[in-house]
């Protein structure tokens, strides 16, 4: 081979590994914008079976074609504190077997398949042209398969050059296959994957080279311990993914780390200890496919370790609580919900936002209730954490904006730029419940300054309005989530009893002045306490009757 010819044949080498790995980002973002909110509704349930928990892993990984983006999840669970550790640990265990489906993918790219998958890169493409506007849905199974496509092209053109590469260099076939020292090929499967990212885009990579009919390590163990060093490299992705999150964040990806490299430590000692254990085992039952040897191998590993270390959760929680320690609890932690790491991913940064959102609106209705409690108590000792509860909501309520126009920048579906928008209104009003509350201590201060008394009437209704509040603050979080016409029909006949119930205590207190009942004194903070209380009611019904905006079955709007 001359020179000009060499070029060409490492240029094409480069482009074919470009498309591979084109063609995974493409189906990775395309399968996350089709189920990552699905996969997290399933994670939500945060199953107590070990076992469930590591077939949701398998799952979440095998659709989202990225173990890194299930462990970016797990890990934002566990700081939600949606998740516990020990729960966390099944779901990385099920994200580990689910990783090893692209390598089975990848082995198959000698099969008549893989003409017709190349060929499918067009209809793929096709579809998402024609459907991306217009139907996203679509679009993103077109971009599925276009991304499959490619890898399917990028796999073929790598194994053809390869062969004619390794062909017209006998030594450069030599060295690779003589390259056998188990530390080196294990610390070169650690480094590669680290580097990279991705230990399927690793382990792909070495299943073309087996294609193209160079084993590296030769034929016995030796391409095993590379596989073994790409389990190790992959948790550098979880790692990096803890990076500025919370204590248990910092555990569950450490966790990760434990699972996989205990794993590659005991595999690593068996296979030096059996040095023909892959002649005896996967060499002989796929002898025509040293692929499918390697994809195999994979799989069981993965599979191996599971079943090992799955009854051993409780000892994985404690060596990472042992080995992170607590620190002192910042009280910005929740912070951490929208760090920015997660915008690799905007379909889990979108989420993230969502669960900000919620920890705003709980601690605005705490603000609240704290507020209507201290009025009926006369007690103002409370005044300072409602006040700080209100710069708390203001605090947070700026940060998540600021996120979410990154997460919308960043690329996200319709369905979760509508939600992101229709966010920012929802804050609005989320934050005139901490004016509220902040006007109640106000009047509080007349009420006991003036020693204005009430009677004990008018505490009841005060509790009603509260409860009615409570209530409609439900369907509200309920709604923002999960649109229903029959539950915003709910909301909007609730909406009509807290109207009712201000009339009703409006009249009750000209009736009680008209008889000499009540003090003229009081109807001022009387008055407008119930005012404010009927306008957070509003603020509840404006937010629920946002979330069904678009909802297909038309409602009257409440009046």
């Amino acid at each position: 081979m001359d020179n000009a010819t060499l070029v060409t044949v490492i240029l094409l080498l480069l482009g074919g590994l470009g498309a591979f790995l084109v063609g995974m980002k493409l189906l990775q973002d395309a399968t996350e914008k089709l189920a990552t909110g699905s996969l997290r509704k399933l994670f939500a349930k945060t199953a107590k079976s070990p076992l469930v928990g590591v077939g949701i892993g398998t799952l979440a990984t095998m659709i989202t074609q990225s173990s890194g983006a299930t462990t970016i999840m797990v890990v934002s669970f566990v700081n939600a504190g949606v998740m516990d550790l020990a729960q966390a640990t099944a779901y990385i265990m099920g994200a580990n077997i689910g990783t090893t489906i692209t390598a089975q993918i990848v082995a198959l790219g000698n099969l008549p398949i893989s003409e017709v998958m190349i060929a499918l890169t067009l209809v793929g493409i096709a579809l998402y042209m024609a459907f991306s506007k217009r139907q996203e849905k679509v679009g993103s199974v077109g971009l599925v398969i276009a991304g499959l496509g490619l890898i399917f092209l990028g796999l073929e053109v790598m194994t053809s050059e390869m062969n004619l590469l390794f062909s017209s260099y006998p030594a450069l076939t030599d060295f690779l296959k003589n390259l056998n020292n188990p530390f080196l090929l294990l610390l070169i499967g650690i480094v590669a994957t680290a580097m990279v990212q991705s230990s399927s885009a690793i382990t792909s990579i070495i299943i073309a080279m087996a294609m193209a009919g160079v084993v590296v390590g030769g034929g016995g163990n030796g391409v095993l311990y590379l596989i073994l060093g790409t389990n190790i490299g992959s948790t550098s992705t979880a790692l990096i993914s803890s990076i500025g999150s919370n204590i248990n964040g910092k555990r569950a990806a450490f966790i990760h780390l434990l699972f996989n490299v205990f794993g590659s430590v005991l595999f690593f000692i068996l296979l030096l200890c059996l040095p023909r254990f892959n002649e005896w085992t996967f060499a002989k039952w796929f002898a025509s496919s040293p692929q499918e040897q390697i994809a195999m191998f994979h799989t069981f590993f993965n599979v191996t370790c599971t079943i090992l270390f799955l009854p051993l959760t409780k000892v994985f929680v404690k060596v990472s609580t042992w080995i992170v320690r607590d620190k002192k609890k910042n009280p910005n932690d929740e912070d951490d919900l929208i760090n920015e790491r997660f915008l690799k991913t905007p379909a889990i940064a979108a989420s993230q936002s969502v669960e900000y959102y919620h920890r705003i609106s709980k601690k605005a209705l705490l603000s609240l209730n704290e507020a209507i409690d201290a009025f009926m108590d006369k007690n103002m000792e409370n005044t300072p954490k409602i006040h700080a509860l209100e710069e708390e909501v203001l605090r947070m309520s700026r940060k998540l904006t600021d996120f979410n126009v990154k997460v919308i920048s960043a690329g996200v579906s319709e369905e979760e730029n509508a939600r992101l928008s229709r966010m920012a209104l929802d804050l609005a009003d989320i934050i005139r419940l901490t004016e509220v509350a902040d006007n109640l201590t106000g009047y509080t201060r007349h009420e006991v300054n003036e020693q204005l008394n009430f009677s004990p009437i008018i505490y009841d209704q005060i509790r009603e309005m509260k409860r009615l509040l409570n209530e409609q603050y439900k369907n509200a979080e309920t709604l923002v989530d999960h649109p229903s016409p029959e539950k915003l029909k709910e909301a909007q006949q609730l909406e009509d009893k807290i109207d009712n119930q201000r009339t009703a205590m409006i009249q009750g207190h000209m009736e009680r002045l008209s008889k000499g009942e009540c003090s003229p004194n009081n109807s001022d903070v009387f008055i407008n306490l119930t005012g404010n209380l009927e306008r957070c009611g509003d603020h509840f019904n404006f937010i629920c009757e946002r979330a069904c905006q678009n909802l297909s079955q038309s409602l009257s709007m409440h009046a």
